[in-house]
């Protein structure tokens, strides 16, 4: 399984709002802490929002905060809002136009693993296992 890179920088971004203790937190913050281009952080930002993870306030203290507590949001919720699956093959969604297909119950188990894991990983979880590394 390979993260696209939107969905790498959607997570990143997500984690960094989270850190911010309820405070919104600036595009040009985000800019400054990941280096992407404004343009594209508000695409991610759009899609987060757009799934109902994120919310925005306008203003000179305006910016983006988490729409429910970090223990609410799912590392799996975070990727399908940014439209990235992880579809192993068409043998693991029980599409194999093969009866005999040896790959089909492997790829279930291994699709189900991901997706048990991702679905039982809150973001909250993400930020501490990161404390505990640095």
């Amino acid at each position: 399984m390979k993260l696209s890179t939107r969905a790498r920088y959607g997570l990143r971004i997500t984690f960094l709002i989270a850190l911010s203790h309820d405070k919104p937190v600036s595009l040009s913050s985000l800019v400054r802490q990941t280096d992407l281009s404004e343009k594209y952080l508000e695409q991610l930002l759009g899609m987060l929002r757009k799934a109902g993870i994120i919310e925005s306030v306008r203003g000179v203290q305006g910016g983006y905060y988490l729409s429910r507590t970090p223990e609410e949001i799912t590392i799996k919720e975070i990727l399908e809002a940014l439209n990235d699956s992880f579809d192993i093959s068409d043998c693991a969604g029980g599409n194999c136009k093969d009866a005999y297909c040896p790959n089909k119950i492997i790829f279930k188990r291994i699709y189900d693993g991901i997706d048990g894991l991702l679905s039982s990983t809150s973001l909250s979880d993400m930020i501490n296992d990161y404390r505990c590394v640095r």
